[in-house]
């Protein structure tokens, strides 16, 4: 089997992101980068299939600066065997699509996989724009995929909700794209991590392709950038029965001063007895 994944290095989502308050703008320069997960479900399942299938091949291809070659690499210690990368600025969806296919039409290959979306964008056109360039069958949003042991036909099961699930039977070569809860994602380990760095990336110009990038069209229109508003903090409102030092003092501590009428005080004996009567006034015993 001859499987490519098609990938996309994103920001990582838990990181603070820093925007340039004149420009309204993300500062490039302060991003920590991350392999989009429904593309690490993919990986994870070419990966699956070259395991399956002996003499199988997996290779990976993303589209942008050599930035990405970094994200190339995890997916090499992943289980990759080969990284291609086209050497282009930031593209809309359909003009990536393009550079994709136009490359993807010159390799050999039985089945292509990506993941349904990108979290950062939410697109959602890339895979099926593909499977549209190269004139093969597609089926989006799979959660799970047999391939027959002839590796001529695949199985996939697509989730409709409520526990409803379709299954669609179709020929190879066919593009795929993956739900996020298809699989559990593996660890690359450190050895196939340290190897990864000595691969080659195969790196081709966007220019050389036989790409018209006068027919992009976005139809998305980038208005302004605001950070999130800040979440309101709860404001403490003391008891009005109490007294002006205690209201203060509860205040202050935000809270964390108890009320006089709730201490217990006396003996061991008599608090005893009235931890059992307050236990019992509030039906807890």
């Amino acid at each position: 089997m001859r499987v490519i994944v098609c990938i996309k290095q994103i920001g990582y989502v838990y990181h603070p992101i820093a925007i340039d308050s004149p420009g309204g703008s993300i500062d490039p320069e302060k991003i920590v980068y991350m392999l989009n997960p429904y593309d690490e479900v993919a990986l994870e399942e070419a990966v699956r299939i070259k395991e399956k299938f002996p003499g199988s091949e997996v290779t990976v291809i993303t589209a942008g600066p050599p930035q990405v070659n970094k994200t190339l690499r995890y997916a090499f210690a992943f289980g990759a065997d080969r990284m291609i990368r086209i050497h282009c600025r930031k593209l809309a969806p359909w003009a990536t699509s393009l550079v994709l296919a136009a490359v993807i039409k010159d390799l050999e290959y039985d089945l292509i996989l990506c993941g349904k979306k990108a979290i950062d964008t939410n697109d959602n056109q890339v895979g099926s724009s593909i499977a549209e360039l190269l004139n093969i069958a597609q089926v989006s949003g799979i959660v799970g995929l047999e391939v027959s042991p002839q590796r001529e036909k695949a199985i996939v099961e697509r989730y409709l909700g409520k526990g409803d699930r379709d299954v669609i039977e179709c020929n190879l070569p066919a593009l795929f794209t993956v739900e996020k809860t298809m699989n559990d994602p593996r660890y690359p380990t450190v050895p196939n991590r340290l190897m990864a760095e000595r691969q080659e990336i195969h790196e081709i110009e966007a220019e050389s392709l036989d790409v018209n990038f006068d027919s992009e069209v976005d139809l998305t229109e980038f208005m302004s950038l605001s950070p999130p508003r800040p979440r309101p903090k709860k404001v403490f409102t003391p008891d009005s029965k109490l007294s002006a030092t205690d209201r203060m003092k509860m205040i202050m501590s935000g809270g964390m001063v108890a009320k006089k009428s709730d201490l217990l005080k006396g003996p061991p004996e008599r608090l005893a007895d009235q931890i059992i009567e307050i236990l019992i006034q509030e039906k807890i015993i």
